[in-house]
Order: structure tokens, then C-alpha cells, then sequence
């Protein structure tokens, strides 16, 4: 079953990291982003992985890891991207994150890992957390996302 979602136009006006220098509800600073297609497929075939299993180094349906999950999201789009989340965080440009755009990858860190997700816009990514969960639709503008908060990474230019 595929999750075919309303595509989010525009940008998240909020914030999410503590040491964020943009306070909440300000806009964003960048027009939008270009590639709007290409975002649009982004986010309907993330939310169209929704309930998936999370699979420890899976990239593919039977199951995702984090990495897996977006290095396939943007395969299916077209985009090249490394496969694994240090690699992806290195394969674009940093970008505030109040001028996060649908599409856009959204890094955590916990203790000397890396967490890689998908910003579909106001505030939440989709992501494969962990074992014994699911892809799924999180809401990052809570006290535990904000405190493992990294950076934004623009791929798309």
C-alpha cells in the first residue's frame, strides 16, 4: 500500500535546533528551491515507504536503515546519492534549517553515529529509526530531536 500524500508547498517557517540563530515562526531566507518535480516524487515515494521494516544495512522494500531509505528515495527520483549517511551528509551543501524545503536530508547525531532523514516539510522528517521499528512521520520540533540536531544538507540545488 502506498501512501499518496497532499505535496507541502512551500517551506517549514519553524525551527529546530537549540543553538538555531533563526528564532521560530521567522521565514525562511531563500526563495524556494528549484527542482520542484523532483522533490514532489522525493516525498511520494518516502511517505510511500511508510510502515516498512526497518533493516539493519537494508536499502530496498524488503526493508531500510536510515541511509538505505534515502539513498532509495532519490535512486527512485533520479538523484544519485552515496549510500551511506556520512557519505550523504558530505554530498550536498549545509543549509540553515528554517530554510529546510521538502526533499532536503536532516542529520542527527547519537553518540558517534550518524541519523539521516527526510524533511517533508512543517517541522517533520519521515525516516527508518531503528530495530524493531518502522519508516515513519516524526515530528522534530520536540526537546529529544532538537538536542541530537546536526545540520541540514541541501542535495538538490
Amino acid at each position: 500500500m502506498r501512501y499518496r500524500p497532499s505535496l507541502l508547498p512551500g517551506f517549514a517557517t519553524m525551527w529546530l535546533a537549540a543553538c538555531a540563530s533563526t528564532p521560530p515562526n521567522t521565514l525562511p531566507s531563500a526563495p524556494p528551491p528549484p527542482h520542484n518535480a523532483i522533490r514532489e516524487a522525493l516525498l511520494e515515494d518516502a511517505l510511500g515507504e511508510i510502515g516498512r521494516p526497518y533493516v539493519y544495512g537494508g536499502a530496498d522494500v524488503d526493508g531500510f536503515d536510515c541511509s538505505g531509505l534515502t539513498h532509495h528515495v532519490y535512486a527512485e527520483a533520479g538523484v544519485s546519492l552515496p549510500r551511506t549517511a556520512a557519505q550523504q551528509r558530505q554530498s550536498g551543501r549545509t543549509i540553515p534549517f528554517a530554510d529546510a524545503a521538502p526533499g532536503d536530508l536532516v542529520f542527527y547525531r547519537f553518540g558517534n553515529g550518524l541519523h539521516v532523514t527526510i524533511y517533508v516539510g512543517h517541522g517533520k522528517v519521515v525516516h527508518a529509526p531503528s530495530s524493531g521499528e518502522s519508516v515513519t512521520v516524526t515530528d522534530v520540533d520536540t526537546p529529544f530531536w532538537r538536542g541530537h540536531y546536526l545540520e541540514t544538507v541541501r542535495v538538490l540545488h
